[in-house]
């Protein structure tokens, strides 16, 4: 086969496969314009040198009536010598840059029925970060109240958590539902500490 034909067909081939890579892509979802990465359905991750960020919204789907929604997360410290982190340390912000609080524990137990329900059946980042986060130690971490002791958990609220390198915490924290709703919607969930010199964040839609 002469010498131009077989650089021909080379071209050709490697422009179908190039085609086909990102059709796929396409079709996976896992990259979304404007967003961080997709980690499954309902996670996007802001994997980084010093921190790992996770923010999963699978229980925010379900609390478009409610006063307050839910965001479970996951933090890693993977280069600092220490990371603290309290409720002060995470903020939403919505499309139109309103920031939103952590919602306080008095202001759950007063105005939202759904804490134990959210933690024990909306879940789902501990089965999730098992391997990725598996040379790594878990560290408890309660930023949010339950009303009662369950599946091993206690209804004691942390107020602050200081995370070692290579510790993890998992948690669920609430924020006032966004004026113009959750569903549909994009957000950067922001976590800022004293050891970082600028704020880790990740950006998500609910879908």
């Amino acid at each position: 086969m002469p010498r131009t034909l077989r650089l021909s067909m080379l071209i050709v081939i490697c422009c179908l496969t190039a085609g086909s890579c990102v059709t796929r892509q396409e079709i996976t979802g896992q990259t979304t314009s404007g967003l961080d990465r997709k980690l499954t359905t309902y996670s996007w991750i802001e994997d980084g040198d010093l921190v790992t960020f996770v923010v999963n919204t699978k229980a925010t789907r379900y609390r478009e009536d409610s006063n307050y929604i839910p965001l479970e997360i996951a933090v890693a410290n993977r280069g600092l010598r220490n990371l603290t982190l309290t409720r002060e340390s995470f903020s939403l912000i919505d499309s139109e840059k309103t920031h939103y609080p952590v919602a306080s524990p008095q202001e759950l137990m007063k105005d939202y029925k759904f804490l134990d329900f959210d933690r024990e059946n909306l879940t789902e980042l501990a089965g999730i970060t098992t391997n990725k986060f598996a040379t790594f130690t878990r560290y408890r971490s309660n930023f949010s109240p339950t009303r009662g002791a369950t599946f091993g958990r206690t209804n004691l609220v942390r107020d602050v958590v200081a995370l070692p390198k290579f510790g993890y915490v998992l948690d669920m924290l609430y924020f006032p539902k966004p004026k113009n709703g959750v569903k549909g919607h994009r957000f950067e969930l922001f976590l800022r500490a004293p050891e970082l010199e600028d704020p880790v964040f990740v950006k998500f839609e609910v879908r």
